[in-house]
Order: structure tokens, then sequence, then C-alpha cells
């Protein structure tokens, strides 16, 4: 446990210096290997003889695991490039008078665990679950509201959004990111993706806790904390471009390349972390009854710290509560991305510096939204990290294409997700209230009221 302790946080403090353990590995093995060879030849051959009299019994898992990924990659990819997707823009109400709960009824009616049905489907024809984007795109100063999915469910898309919001606008539009030229000639970006802090079944602040579902009459009462992203949004000027894209999946069995895991990663790391607070509660009781009490008999000791497991602290008690309430909620699977682009000319490298804080104002006291080491820009603070000045352009070509193809889960962008419940998902993607006045925001122009029935010269 000390080993594996020690190595955790030493993994942590190279993430922290943007150097990545398994790109280290492949720089100690060989070093390793040189030692061994210099110290004791006789070891090394050893090593490398007993390697090829046992390969029929490894080379062949090598090679089979190989084969599976690629063709599992290959079907994949002929899958989703196969697959027609639709970009629906939503032109905002005039008044929204509904709270994010609205949004969360809206996801649980996405909340969609099919597509993949057989094991034959799922490695013959590559199928996967269904992938959504919820997006909130500036351009050139010019606020809307994105869903992106399969075209086969627009019209499922469009209803169950009109079924919240009837005096919103929906329209079918052409992808804004394809509409962007980028080139690293002429433009430069900024990009990066967020995940949470373990256990990920801990919430991040939700909208209940910023009061977003009390004052309904009084939208100017309330505090929203999409403004903070808003603001920064509605700050670009021309041939400035900026985008949040949250792709997501409902979270079901996990796989690996087609065959499914046992458990669920996401309840076991829950239940161990909620263990282990419920087993430092015990040893502060035993502590107590040792040291402070001076009780010697172990039988009242073990009573004692069978009544110390339920002497939590308030906060223990309310992180507890909010593991279990998030647990019970829908939850996705989601890649949450924020790219800006602009051309070279106007580009303005302290929008980075905002967004990679983007989501601070949902910190909660359990967990947060934080940027990804490694991920796009996020990181590159050392000589070391891009000498020859060649990861960055590449970088930034790989976030556009994967941003233009909301690439994320499976190919051509597979990552491990963040899991956030429809809660914290409404909480990050919702419609803002006519109290937010942020410049830029597409709504509809007025609300619009069938006239009296009894007005002269109506038909009756």
């Amino acid at each position: 446990m000390l080993l594996y302790e020690t190595a955790r946080v030493l993994e942590d403090k190279l993430w922290k210096m943007s150097f990545n353990s398994i790109w280290l590995s492949f720089l100690l093995f060989p070093l390793l290997g040189l030692f061994v060879w210099a110290v004791d030849p006789s070891a090394f051959y050893a090593f490398f003889t007993a390697l090829a009299v046992f390969s029929p019994l490894w080379l062949p898992v090598f090679i089979f695991s190989y084969l599976w990924t690629s063709w599992i990659h290959y079907v994949r990819h002929v899958y989703w490039f196969n697959t027609e997707w639709v970009l629906l823009e939503i032109q905002l109400p005039p008044e929204v008078e509904k709270s994010p709960l609205a949004i969360e009824l809206f996801l649980n009616s996405l909340f969609h665990t099919g597509s993949e049905t057989t094991f034959l489907h799922r490695v013959w024809q590559g199928r996967f679950r269904n992938t959504w984007s919820l997006e909130i795109a500036s351009l050139e100063g010019r606020i809307g509201f994105y869903v992106y999915g399969r075209k086969a469910w627009q019209s499922a898309m469009e209803g169950r959004i009109y079924g919240q919001f009837p005096e919103a606008k929906i329209a079918e539009v052409e992808d804004y990111v394809s509409k962007i030229p980028y080139n690293n000639e002429e433009y430069d970006m900024w990009c990066g993706e967020y995940g949470k802090q373990e256990p990920q079944a801990a919430p991040i602040k939700i909208w209940e806790e910023f009061g977003l579902g009390e004052d309904l009459d009084e939208p100017k009462s309330r505090t929203d904390p999409l403004t903070n992203m808003l603001e920064v949004f509605s700050n670009m000027g021309k041939d400035e471009y900026v985008w949040m894209q949250i792709i997501m999946r409902a979270h079901a069995k996990e796989d690996w390349f087609g065959l499914y895991r046992f458990g669920d990663s996401l309840k076991k790391n829950a239940k161990e972390h909620i263990n282990g607070i419920v087993t430092e509660a015990a040893e502060r009781a035993k502590h107590i009854a040792e040291h402070e009490l001076k009780v010697e008999d172990k039988g009242q000791v073990a009573q004692i710290v069978g009544r110390g497991m339920t002497m939590l602290t308030e906060e223990e008690k309310e992180k507890i509560k909010a593991i279990e309430r998030n647990l019970g909620k829908f939850v996705y699977e989601c890649g949450v991305r924020v790219v800006y682009v602009a051309k070279k000319e106007v580009y303005k490298g302290i929008t980075g510096a905002f967004l990679f804080r983007a989501f601070d104002a949902y910190k909660g006291p359990f967990n947060q939204l934080k940027g990804i080491p490694g991920r796009g820009m996020i990181g590159f603070d050392y000589p070391w990290e891009d000498p020859l000045g060649f990861r960055r352009p590449r970088l930034k070509n790989l976030f556009y294409f994967h941003s233009k193809h909301r690439a994320y889960f499976y190919v051509p962008y597979d990552q491990v997700p963040v899991f956030l419940s429809v809660e914290e998902l409404a909480t990050i993607w919702h419609f803002p209230s006519t109290g937010v006045d942020t410049p830029g925001l597409n709504r509809v122009a007025a609300k619009v009221s069938e006239g009296p029935a009894n007005l002269p010269g109506l038909p009756h």
C-alpha cells in the first residue's frame, strides 16, 4: 500500500511538471537495461533468452491483441463516418422562466444505451452508443446554443426541446467549425479539455446551490455561473471564435474494444471513497478511546469504534449524501472541451488564461472541473514539452479535427471520460434567464402569443 501511494504521489508530481509517466518509462527501461548489461551481462542475456523461449506463450496473445484492437478501430471508424450527423441551433426564448430542471428533463430523455445491441453488431459492424454534444459557441461575438447528434434523432431532439421551451426556435445549421478555414499559418488556437477529481461521483456545485430554482418571477435576482463564460464569449471580435463542447454518451457497461468489462468503475470508486471516510471516522474514534479516554479493555474499545463509525463530521456526512444523491441521477460519460481560434493579427493570448479557468465558478466543496494536463495547450509550461516547436502546431490541427467531428470516444480520438450527472450537465449547459443580458445572446425577438378570441372580425 505504501509503495502504491508513493507511486501515485510521484505520478501526480510528474503530471504537474508535464511529464507523462508512460513516456518516462520508455526512457527509464532502456537505461535500466544498459545498467543491467554493464553490471551483469549474463543476467541481461538470460532475460532475452527466456523471452525467446517463452514466446509461444506471450507472442500469440500480443498478436491477437494487436489485430483485435486494429479491427475494432477500423470498423468503428467506418461506422462513425458513415453515420449522418446534424447540428441544431437553438434560438433562446425571449423569456426563460424555467429553472435548469427543464434541461435535466431534456437530458433524461436523451439517455439511451441502445445501438450497440449484440456482440456481433459491436465487433463486426462497429456500432456504439449514441453520442451527443451540448455546445455554446461565439462566432465573432454572436453567441449560440447548439445540440449535435445523429440525424436519425433530429425530430426527437427538436420535440423534446420544444416540449420544455415551446417559444424557442430550432434550425438545422451548417457546422460552424467547418466554416472556419483553420490553418497554422493564418490562425492561432488555444484549446483544452477538463476533468473532475476523484471520486468522480462527488458532484461539482450544482444549479440549486446557486439559487437558480428560486425567485423564478425575478430572474435578475438570481446568480447564474454561466455568465462568467458568456461574458468571455461575448468579447469576441471579427475573426475570433470560441466554443465549448460537451461530448457525451449514456453511462452503461464499460467496454474494452467491444468486450464488456465486469463492474462499474464509477460506483466502485464511490464505494471505496465512502468506505475510506467511514474507516477514517472509526480510526479517530479508536484514537480517542485509547489515548484520550485511556480505555484499555479491547471490548470497550471495539464498542467505541463501532459507535465512532457513525460519528462523522458534518462535512463528511454532506459529502456521502452528495455522492449518493449524484449516483441516483442519470450519469453521462463526457468529454468537456473549450477551443479559442482567431486570426493571428487579432489573437489575444489572455483569452486562453480566462478559458483555462472557465469552470472555476462551479467549484464546490466536494469537486470541480479543472484543465487536464497534456490535453491541448494545458500544461505547456516547460521547455522540454516542445523543444523543437513541432508539438503545438500538430496538437492544434488535431483539436480542430476533433472539434469538427465531435470526437472524444471511440475513433478517431479515444479518451478516459469525465462522469457528469444530468444535474451537473444542466448546471454547466442551460438557457440563461432574461436577467442575463450578455450582448450577443441569440434570443427570439419577441414573445409570441395568440390574440383574444373575442376581438372584432375574428371568426368564431
